[in-house]
């Protein structure tokens, strides 16, 4: 089965500047996005999308996830949340927000779900990791 993931950058003049998405998003990655607004508020930025943070794909059983790669720019304080090694990634799955616990350069592009709850997901590269909620 061929895995679909595209950037949903149509999504991301929705979330530019807004306080509240008015895109049609599960509402932990809306929360996760408003998380990370407010971690860039406090710093004293304003939460700057790109395009290429979210993503949409189908998991190997046919169901749509959300990753969320933190590369945000927090104005003119960059990248607070990434370094050297990658920026951190959540996996929303049924409106749950699975935290990787990964520092990753490019954000995962396969999915799997296991039948006890938790995930498989693969990075362009090959490599393979696994999560539990």
């Amino acid at each position: 089965m061929r895995f679909v993931a595209f950037p949903i950058c149509f999504f991301i003049p929705a979330l530019l500047g807004a306080q509240s998405m008015s895109v049609s998003v599960p509402s932990a990655v809306a929360k996760t996005v408003d998380n990370y607004r407010a971690e860039c508020t406090d710093e004293g930025g304003e939460l700057e999308l790109d395009g290429d943070e979210i993503s949409k794909l189908r998991t190997d059983q046919g169901e749509e996830a959300y990753v969320i790669h933190a590369m945000f720019t927090c104005g003119d304080l960059g990248h607070l949340w990434c370094g050297a090694m990658g920026c951190p990634t959540q996996i929303v799955l049924n409106d749950l927000v699975y935290e990787t616990d990964r520092i990753l350069q490019k954000p995962p592009n396969r999915i799997s779900q296991k039948s006890d709850g938790s995930l498989t997901y693969w990075t362009p590269d090959g490599f393979e990791f696994n999560v539990q909620r």
